[in-house]
This record gives C-alpha cells, sequence and structure tokens, in this order.
C-alpha cells in the first residue's frame, strides 16, 4: 500500500503544477490572441553609455483589443532607466509609434519588457508598475512576448586608456625581465626530473580551471564576472610566486621552471579552456569570446618573454643591465597604478561593494589553490621544499595577464566587469604569504638560538658534526675551529 504521505505530496504537487499551467496558460493565450507585434528599428544590445539619455523607438501593430497603456519596464533599475511617453489610447487592429527614454546609470546588461494595458490606468499606477517589474496583480497588465537588451558602458575618460596602457606595459616590462632572469641551462636540470614540473602543470592548468568552475556556480554569477575568474585560472603563475619560494626556503629553480613552462603553455591552455568549458558558461548570453582576439594578446605578452631570453642566452651581461635598467620603471608604474589607476577606476569598489560576493570568490580561487596544489604534490611524493613550491605556483596566478587579456579582447562593459575578479584576487592573495613569511621568519629565530644553545652545552662532542633543521634547508655546521655558521 503507498504511503499516505506520499500521495498527499504528490497532490498538492499537481495541484500546483496543474495551477501554475493555468496562470502562464491563460496569459500567454490572452497575448496570443490580441496579435499584438512590436517592431523596433535599433540594433540590439541598445547601446548606452553612463549618465547618457537615449529615446528607443518602437511600433505597435496588429492588436485586436483596445490599449491604454504601454509601459516599458527594466530588469535592473540601478543599471539603466526606462520610461514611456504619455501614450493615446490604440484603437483594435491600428498601429500607433511610442518611444521609451532610456538612462544608463551604471556599466551592465539589462533586459527590458513591454506591459500593455487594456483599462484605464493613473501615472500612479504606472510607477506602481515600474517598480513591481509587472507583478502588479490588482491590474490588467499584459506582458509582451519580445524582449529587449540594453547594455551600459563606461564613458572612458583620458585616464582610463592611459591606465590600460600603463597595464600592458607594466606586464609586457614584466615578461622581458622574467626571461632575462631564466637561465636556460637551471631550467633544463630541472626538466630531466620531470615529476615536479608535471605536478605544477596539472595543478596549473587542470586544478585550478576546476576550482574556478566550482566557484562560479557556487555563487552563480553573471557571465562577465565569471568569465573574469575563468580567465584568471587558467593564467600562468606570476612572477612574484619566484620571490615568495625564496622567502620560504622553497626550490627556487623550479619555481622559474614552472613559471616560464606555464607562461608558454598559457598560449594554447587559455584558448582551450575558454573554446572548451568558457563558451559553456555564456550560453543563452549575448556575450561572446573573441578568440582571434585573446590568442594574439597572448602572442603579444610572450614575445616579450622571448626577447628577455634571447638576451639571457646570447648576451647575459646585457641581460643583467636590462634587469637592473627595468627596476625604476616598475616602482614608478606601480606608483601610478596605486594612484591615478584607482582614482580612474573607482566603479571597481562600486562592483565589489554591489557585489560582496566577488570579494569571497577573489579570496577562495587562490586559497584553494595552494591547498590542492600542495595536496596534489603530496599525492606524488614530492620533498617538502618542492610541495611549498607547487602549492605556492599553483595559488598564484599572474593577474596581470588576465587583466590584459580581458581588457584588451572582450567588448564594453564585459571588459571593465571582467577585470574586477583577478583583481579581487590580487588583493587578497599576498596575505597568507606574508603571514607565512612572517612566521616562517620568526620560527627560522628561534630555531637558530636553540641550536646555538645545544652547540655550547655539547662543545668538545665531536669536530665537523653537522646538526640539520628539520625544515631540510638549514643546517648548523661546527667547524675544526669551533665556529658557528648558520646558512640557507
Amino acid at each position: 500500500m503507498a504511503c499516505p504521505v506520499k500521495l498527499f505530496v504528490f497532490f498538492v504537487l499537481n495541484c500546483l503544477l496543474s495551477l501554475y499551467g493555468s496562470v502562464s496558460g491563460n496569459n500567454a493565450s490572452e497575448i496570443e490572441s490580441f496579435g499584438a507585434e512590436v517592431n523596433t528599428s535599433h540594433n540590439l544590445p541598445f547601446l548606452i553609455k553612463e549618465r547618457e539619455e537615449k529615446l528607443m523607438s518602437f511600433t505597435l501593430r496588429n492588436y485586436r483589443g483596445e490599449v491604454f497603456r504601454i509601459v516599458p519596464v527594466s530588469d535592473n533599475i540601478d543599471i539603466a532607466d526606462v520610461r514611456a511617453n504619455m501614450t493615446d489610447t490604440l484603437e483594435p487592429f491600428s498601429s500607433m509609434n511610442f518611444t521609451a527614454k532610456v538612462k544608463g546609470n551604471f556599466l551592465g546588461r539589462v533586459v527590458m519588457k513591454l506591459f500593455i494595458n487594456t483599462t484605464p490606468v493613473t501615472e500612479e499606477d504606472m510607477y506602481d508598475l515600474a517598480n513591481s517589474e509587472g507583478k502588479e496583480s490588482g491590474m490588467e497588465w499584459y506582458e509582451l512576448p519580445e524582449k529587449y537588451d540594453i547594455t551600459v558602458s563606461r564613458d572612458e575618460s583620458a585616464l582610463s586608456h592611459s591606465f590600460t596602457g600603463i597595464i600592458i606595459i607594466l606586464v609586457c616590462l614584466a615578461n622581458v625581465a622574467m626571461g632575462c632572469k631564466t637561465e636556460l641551462a637551471v631550467v633544463k636540470e630541472v626538466l630531466q626530473k620531470p615529476i615536479g614540473p608535471l605536478t605544477g602543470m596539472f595543478s596549473q592548468f587542470v586544478l585550478m580551471p576546476l576550482i574556478a568552475l566550482g566557484v562560479i556556480f557556487a555563487f552563480e554569477f553573471d557571465p562577465a564576472n565569471a568569465l573574469g575568474f575563468f580567465a584568471l585560472s587558467c593564467a600562468p603563475g606570476g612572477a612574484a610566486s619566484n620571490a615568495y619560494s625564496y622567502l620560504l626556503a622553497g626550490d627556487v629553480s623550479l619555481s622559474v621552471t614552472m613559471t616560464l613552462c606555464s607562461t608558454l603553455l598559457s598560449l594554447g591552455m587559455i584558448p582551450l579552456w575558454l573554446f572548451t568549458v568558457g563558451s559553456k558558461m555564456l550560453y543563452h548570453t549575448t556575450l561572446e569570446i573573441p578568440y582571434m582576439s585573446i590568442c594574439t594578446s597572448l602572442i603579444g605578452l610572450l614575445i616579450p618573454v622571448a626577447i628577455g631570453m634571447l638576451l639571457q642566452w646570447r648576451k647575459p651581461n646585457w641581460a643583467k643591465y636590462v634587469v637592473k635598467a627595468i627596476r625604476p620603471f616598475m616602482i614608478i608604474f606601480f606608483i601610478f597604478i596605486f594612484t591615478v589607476g584607482v582614482y580612474a577606476n573607482l566603479y571597481i569598489f562600486t562592483l565589489m561593494r554591489n557585489k560582496p560576493e566577488i570579494l569571497l570568490a577573489g579570496a577562495l580561487v587562490p586559497y584553494m589553490g595552494f591547498v590542492f596544489g600542495g595536496l596534489t604534490a603530496i599525492v606524488t611524493r614530492q620533498s617538502w621544499r618542492n610541495i611549498r613550491t607547487i602549492a605556492i605556483e599553483t595559488g598564484i596566478q599572474n593577474t596581470g595577464i588576465a587583466i590584459v587579456l580581458l581588457k584588451v579582447s572582450l567588448p564594453p562593459p564585459d571588459n571593465d566587469i571582467s577585470i574586477v575578479a583577478p583583481i579581487a584576487a590580487a588583493i587578497f592573495t599576498p596575505i597568507p604569504m606574508v603571514a607565512a613569511i612572517i612566521g616562517y621568519e620568526i620560527y627560522k629565530r628561534c630555531y637558530k638560538k636553540k641550536h646555538v644553545a645545544y652547540l655550547d652545552d655539547h662543545e668538545g662532542e665531536s669536530e665537523n658534526e653537522i646538526v640539520k633543521d628539520t625544515t631540510e634547508h638549514h643546517y648548523v655546521e661546527l667547524k675544526e675551529n669551533n665556529n658557528v655558521h648558520v646558512g640557507i
């Protein structure tokens, strides 16, 4: 015998589904019976800039009933607001032109819907409809099936363009410096033991995109923000990882090798991920991924790396001079970014305030990269030194490449919205690294004092004795003259 509770639940669900079907069916059949046709001569999506107002023209034809009012409604008035001029009564089977005033408030995308009313309404009724998005049940409003996409972009100033140019120059200079500091002999030596680099590449180009996908679906980001986080996860490792690996006693040679390999592999891996998975995230949206533009931008960003490596190979002395010459320019550019750049892109902080989940995701993506990168290295039985290095390389992304790629390749306003994701990640990534460095420095000093005291207590027991640190890379060597030397 069937359970009475289950039967009751099924009965309630069937009633609800039947009720929903009858309501939606009545509304659809009502609109279909009216036979309304709405056309516009504007190309869609309708483009408008912030603080700009434009008129959008429409023509209503073949309506079988009497129309007293046509009202356009925006699904997000914070991005764009739409208002209709007062319309005269439309007689059945006639046509009428009407306009909607569109005002851009903030960058983004909205959908405009059209509602018609067959009974006399007041201005107050229209206001109630606009603020209830057509859900006011006390009036006979009917939603037309046509929907119109509206895109609001920034009115970019000279400062905004200069910021983009400075970012491109900064990334190119950093790539030249990375190439100049890469010694091919060291890279070749590391690649002779490929398990470490292969583990790092797996973490970088398989785990990180999967982590980003999980975060994207968990927070249900809009297409532009989703693409920003996904492009960030596909980006190669950042040059800062080499410095962090050194300060945390990782394998610097492995770090440099992984950074170089991931930078070169990104030319194929970023388009591959965006083509296979990224396009699925944009299904049912007007945003398209410009694959050719992305590939062109990647090639342009990798050329400086090749130039630096060529200098290091053919003219090592020149390479050292180039690295020294680049440093003051990098400092100047960083000062520009954190002063003028912040002022020119204040909208980023507005987006972060409106969507605080972006900040949480900006922390989760790199932090989970640290954790899963380290776990993968443990599974492949790497040394603790390599585990630290692979974890750092996995979690630290080259946000500069991601920002340039998105900013240059995508159309507005998606280029401005998508870069918020890598910027959020860049804000949170250094926090655990700085904390780890401070803790590690404290540990080293405490350890040094402990072992110096140990040697004093056991003075004369044995010469040339080496007392090794449990961290594998620090040691205290007792020489023949009983002098103590602490090295790294």
